[in-house]
């Protein structure tokens, strides 16, 4: 899914320029804070579901990464790993 701008990009210029808009086409809103988020500031995240034992995963932004904002989401049915 094309994303319009990204969060990350707009809060620093020097990334804008340096990535310019390659990466607006890949990018997809973060499933946690629900910004735009270019594919060069996206990030994986890994858990294990808690009923079935499979382990999944997601991409999410870096500032949620950062600030492990993941930790929060579904909490009662997930056990995180990265």
């Amino acid at each position: 899914m094309a994303v319009q701008r990204c969060h990350l990009c707009d809060d620093d210029p020097v990334e804008a320029r340096r990535y310019g808009s390659a990466g607006l086409y890949e990018g997809q809103l973060c499933p946690i804070c629900y910004r735009p988020t270019c594919r060069y500031h996206l990030t994986t995240v890994r858990w294990r579901w808690r009923s079935s034992g499979t382990i999944e995963a997601a991409l999410i932004c870096q500032s949620c990464k950062r600030s492990y904002a993941q930790r929060d989401w579904d909490v009662a049915n997930r056990d995180w790993i990265t």
